[in-house]
C-alpha cells in the first residue's frame, strides 16, 4: 500500500472519531447537556446545584420539613403541583412526582406541618385558595379542598402556624394583605379580614415566627420590602415598615428562621438573589448583600434550614429547581 493512501486513511478514521466523540455530549441552552438518547442533565453553576429530574416547575418553588425530610413543591404545567423529597439519611431525592387530584393552581404553591399533617396552599381560579393534606402514617394525600369564604387573593398564599392556629394570607386586589385563621379544635375557618394598616404590596406575602411574634413580609414599591409583626398577648399588629436597605427586591420574599436568626430573601436584578438577616438580641438588620452564584433565578426564592444547613432554592433555566446552601460567610456585601 503506498504511504499517501495509508495517511489518508488514517486521517479519516481519525475524523470520524473525533465527530462520534462529540456527539457523546450535545450543548443544549442554558447550561444543560444532552447525552446520546437525548435526556438532558442540569449543570451546577457556580454553587447553585439542580435538584435532580423534571421538575417542570412553572413557578417559584415552596418547602418545608416533614417527617424527617425535607418536602419540595412547584406549580406544573396545567395548574399541577409537583413534589419532590430529599432525605438527609439517604442523601437521595425521592423523583418528581404530580400530588394527586385537580389542583387547579394559578399561583405558586406554600406549605407548612400542622395538626400532623403536611398542607399545601395554592391560589386556584376567583381568587380562591385551595388545600391538600399528606399524612405520614397512611402516606395518604386527603384530595384538594377550598377555604371557605372569599378570599379575593391576587397572589400566591403564605402559611403559618402560631398560637396554636394556622393562619393563611394573600394579597388583595388593592395592595392589602388578607388573612383567615384555621383553628384544628373544631375544624373551623375564621373567616376573611383584612391586616391593618396600608401594606402597598405588590408581591404575594411571607411569614414566620420569630420571638414570640408573627412576622409578615410583603415587596412593596420600588424594590423595598415592607413588614409588620402581629403579637398575640395584645392581639395587636406593629404597623407596616420597610426593611432597612437597598433590598432591589423583584419578586415575593421568602422567610425563614434558622441559627437564632430570621433570614429574608428575595429575588434581585439581573435573577441575582439578595440576603438579609435580622437579630432578635441586637433588634438590627445585617444589610442586604448577594448570594454568590450568578444563576439567573427565574423566580422568587424559597428557604429552609434542615440537615443543619440553610437550604435555599429557586426555579432556573430549563423549569428546573436549583439549590444554594446558605453558610455563615457565603453572602456578598452590596
Amino acid at each position: 500500500m503506498h504511504p499517501t493512501s495509508l495517511a489518508w486513511r488514517l486521517h479519516r478514521l481519525l475524523v470520524v472519531v473525533l465527530v462520534l466523540g462529540a456527539t457523546v455530549l450535545v450543548p443544549t441552552a442554558a447550561g444543560a447537556t444532552a447525552d446520546a438518547g437525548g435526556r438532558h442533565h442540569a449543570a451546577q453553576v457556580a454553587g447553585w446545584t439542580p435538584v435532580p429530574g423534571p421538575a417542570q416547575a412553572r413557578s417559584r418553588p415552596a418547602t418545608v420539613v416533614y417527617g424527617g425530610d425535607l418536602h419540595l413543591f412547584v406549580r406544573g404545567a396545567g395548574g399541577s403541583v409537583r413534589t419532590n423529597r430529599y432525605s438527609s439519611t439517604t442523601e437521595a431525592w425521592s423523583g418528581w412526582t404530580t400530588v394527586p387530584g385537580a389542583a387547579g393552581a394559578t399561583s405558586a404553591p406554600i406549605a407548612t406541618v400542622y395538626g400532623g399533617d403536611l398542607r399545601v396552599f395554592v391560589r386556584a381560579g376567583a381568587g380562591t385558595l385551595r388545600f391538600n393534606r399528606y399524612n405520614l402514617v397512611t402516606g395518604e394525600w386527603s384530595g384538594w379542598s377550598t377555604v371557605p369564604g372569599s378570599a379575593g387573593a391576587a397572589s400566591a398564599p403564605a402559611v403559618a402556624v402560631y398560637g396554636g392556629d394556622l393562619r393563611v394570607f394573600v394579597r388583595g386586589v388593592a395592595g392589602d394583605l388578607r388573612t383567615s385563621r384555621y383553628t384544628l379544635v373544631g375544624d373551623v375557618w375564621s373567616g376573611w379580614s383584612t391586616v391593618p394598616g396600608s401594606a402597598g404590596a405588590r408581591s404575594a406575602p411571607a411569614a414566620a415566627v420569630y420571638g414570640g411574634d408573627l412576622h409578615l413580609f410583603a415587596r412593596g414599591a420600588a424594590g423595598a420590602v415592607r413588614t409588620t409583626r402581629y403579637t398575640l398577648t395584645t392581639d395587636e399588629w406593629s404597623g407596616w415598615t420597610a426593611v432597612p436597605g437597598r433590598a432591589g427586591a423583584t419578586s415575593a420574599p421568602a422567610v425563614t428562621v434558622h441559627g437564632g436568626d430570621l433570614h429574608l430573601f428575595a429575588r434581585g436584578a439581573a435573577g441575582a438573589v439578595r440576603t438579609t438577616r435580622y437579630t432578635l438580641t441586637t433588634q438590627e438588620w445585617s444589610g442586604w448583600s448577594a448570594v454568590p452564584g450568578r444563576l439567573g433565578a427565574a423566580s422568587g426564592p424559597a428557604a429552609v434550614g434542615y440537615g443543619g444547613d440553610l437550604r435555599l432554592f429557586v426555579r432556573g433555566p430549563q423549569h428546573r429547581i436549583y439549590q444554594h446552601l446558605v453558610g455563615p460567610q457565603s453572602a456578598q456585601q452590596g
